[in-house]
């Protein structure tokens, strides 16, 4: 079964294209638009390898926490692809996707972390054993600090992957220590489609896809639209 993967939960439009456990093609490239690079995107990799959208046989997605403009983007596609192609989707959280970076990496926990602005980070952690991944702390926005604080007080040697641990390297720094392993390649701190097609993969192996009238983004926290609609009532 060939299943089409796609992420737009970050800056960057990342597509990927596999086949059982072979990876076909993928393409991850930085955009400010991905309603405007998306489509061009899954066309280009399907046309390269000489597919037409009728050979997909599933759709698996980045359901967020991240950029709720990309997340909305990159879900609304989805939807629409599974709907009119009549194929299972499968969401898949974008953190669970970034831990994967994290595997075989000497670490107890996994640690991926988005900027979320407003001085917060999109967080979770991961217990890796045997090459598996456990959910040890559910994704929601945090504070750097009071995150950084939370973890250094598991004692556990912690994996800190993405964009929110970049982007106050000095808390963790601080707060952890020597029990922080912070990987220096770049490509490990990025979402990748191909994750997201892997997890979506196992997930429909044991019959989990979604109803694409039901799925909805994992967004951890309210747009900021909201909470100044709220603030008025």
């Amino acid at each position: 079964m060939i299943i089409l993967a796609l992420d737009t939960a970050t800056p960057v439009t990342s597509v990927a294209l596999l086949d059982d456990n072979q990876l076909l093609g993928q393409v991850s490239e930085p955009s400010k638009n991905h309603s405007r690079t998306l489509l061009i995107a899954i066309d280009r990799l399907v046309s390269q390898l000489g597919l037409a959208r009728h050979d997909l046989g599933a759709i698996a997605v980045g359901l967020g926490p991240g950029s709720f403009t990309g997340i909305r983007v990159g879900l609304t596609l989805a939807k629409s692809l599974s709907f009119a192609l009549r194929i299972p989707l499968a969401g898949v959280s974008t953190l669970r996707a970034l831990a994967e970076n994290g595997k075989s990496q000497g670490a107890e926990w996994i640690c991926p972390a988005l900027d979320a602005l407003r001085n917060e980070v999109y967080s979770a952690c991961y217990l890796e054993r045997q090459g598996s991944l456990s959910v040890v702390q559910a994704e929601a926005a945090r504070e750097p600090h009071d995150w950084a604080l939370e973890l250094s007080a598991s004692g556990k040697k912690c994996l800190l992957l993405g964009s929110g641990v970049k982007r106050y390297p000095e808390i963790f720094e601080d707060q952890l220590g020597n029990s922080a392993i912070v990987v220096p390649e770049e490509r490990l701190h990025v979402i990748s489609a191909v994750a997201i097609g892997f997890l979506a993969r196992e997930k429909l192996q044991l019959g989990a896809s979604d109803d694409p009238h039901k799925l909805e983004p994992m967004y951890c926290r309210l747009s900021q639209a909201e909470l100044v609609r709220n603030s008025k009532m």
